[in-house]
């Protein structure tokens, strides 16, 4: 039985897409470890050098030869990479060829190599909060700098480094969940450098200090004020009418996240319910994923009527928010300017109906929560939310009967609905 080898294999690439202006090609490296990447090699050669010489069994001429062992060179410094390496990634293999070692030591460059891999995986809203966070630590290093730089070592940021950071974006007028979340995004980069030995364990500052945590207040709107935003009168006004609708949909959905939303298609939809992986945890959770199962009310089925595609293939998006061919970046922004249509129109529409309370998205899903969990508990609003955190909660779920989710989302809309009187069991 033939073995299937695990290690990178190495190759050079003349890349004649690009013709450069004396009328060589950029030579790559070709790493290919259960799928391709190039590098630059920083190199060039003709068409015929690169035959003469790399492709060539026994190059005939003295400088084809030398330019040969030139090229194998560069292709036994990386396979000596590959066997110093005790797991292979291409973004440790990259580190440890290519980095120099101000490039080692400057967490500038660690940032901006996990932003590629983040972008890689099309995890571009954590990708942009790793760069607001980078971006504000090099502000904050170069306030008052007659000549800013863009190196920032390991061993410069300290625990004085830290409370010294944190007291400037206080007074920057910046909270201290912000603080939070983007020395969260350093802590991160600080333990992967770790873990791949660039850096030593004793320069890690987070020991002595701690992140702050700022108090994170979820508003959820009561079910007299659901009500009236409900049935407030949008007629005439189309932009705010798909508004409310969509951040009903997303209150009746589960609290269900608006990029969740946009993701949907209709292969999602089984005829009586809909189930989704969140995108926010699905490259994220180690084990499995458990797809979130959300009844087809009237009111929901409604907004598919009426704000749904015509076309309805089984890859086919269920609203038309997203298409085919955008890449990552492009449906983040697409999203992102979604989330702001609803929540101005929301904002307009509260206003209108003579209510002083935020109507964000993020108000429809703690509005769920809020709603669901006096009703029937804090176990049928976890699995609801689709949390993966709680796993001693979730591991006591086997789901709840389909009948019972039906009920309660049906439930969710009845805004003069008393509490009931019975509790709902779980299946099994």
């Amino acid at each position: 039985m033939k073995l299937i080898s695990k290690k990178a294999k190495i190759s050079l690439y003349l890349d004649t897409r690009r013709i450069l202006n004396d009328g060589t090609y950029p030579l790559k490296l070709r790493v290919y470890f259960g799928k391709p990447k190039l590098y630059d090699t920083d190199r060039s050669l003709t068409e015929e050098d690169f035959e003469k010489s790399y492709l060539a069994k026994k190059p005939r001429d003295d400088y084809h030869k030398e330019l040969k062992i030139e090229l194998a060179a560069i292709e036994a410094d990386a396979n000596e990479v590959i066997d110093n390496l005790k797991v292979f990634t291409f973004e440790k293999f990259y580190k440890q060829l290519f980095a120099t070692k101000q490039s080692l030591t400057n967490i500038v460059d660690h940032y901006n190599n996990y932003m590629l891999e983040l972008d890689d995986n099309e995890q571009t809203g954590t990708s942009s909060s790793y760069s607001c966070s980078i971006n504000s630590i090099k502000e904050f290093v170069n306030y008052n700098r007659k000549k800013p730089t863009n190196v920032i070592t390991f061993d410069m940021i300290t625990p004085e480094f830290l409370k010294n950071y944190e007291n400037w974006m206080i007074a920057q007028d910046n909270t201290r969940t912000s603080v939070g979340i983007y020395l969260r995004a350093t802590r991160k980069i600080f333990n992967q450098a770790i873990e791949d030995g660039i850096i030593d364990k004793k320069l890690y500052p987070f020991k002595k200090y701690k992140i702050p945590t700022g108090k994170n207040t979820k508003k959820a709107i009561e079910a007299p004020d659901l009500k009236k935003l409900f049935n407030a009168d949008t007629r005439g006004n189309p932009f705010q009418e798909k508004a409310k609708a969509f951040w009903f949909f997303s209150y009746q959905c589960n609290g269900m996240n608006i990029r969740d939303i946009s993701e949907l298609k209709f292969k999602n939809l089984h005829g009586s319910y809909f189930s989704f992986l969140r995108h926010k945890t699905i490259r994220t959770t180690k084990q499995d994923p458990k797809p979130i199962i959300v009844p087809i009310t009237p009111y929901v089925k409604e907004v598919i009527e009426k704000y749904g595609n015509i076309k309805r293939g089984p890859n086919d998006y269920v609203f038309p928010i997203f298409h085919h061919g955008m890449d990552a970046k492009e449906r983040h922004r697409i999203n992102q300017n979604f989330v702001r249509f609803i929540n101005q129109h929301m904002k307009k529409l509260a206003k209108n109906a003579g209510l002083e309370l935020k109507t964000g998205t993020m108000e429809a899903r703690h509005s769920f929560t809020t709603q669901v969990t006096r009703k029937q508990g804090l176990e049928f609003a976890q699995e609801s939310l689709g949390h993966t955190t709680l796993v001693a909660t979730q591991n006591y779920w086997a789901g709840f009967e389909s009948e019972t989710k039906r009920e309660m989302a049906n439930m969710l809309m009845n805004f003069d609905a008393p509490k009931p009187k019975r509790k709902l069991k779980a299946a099994g």
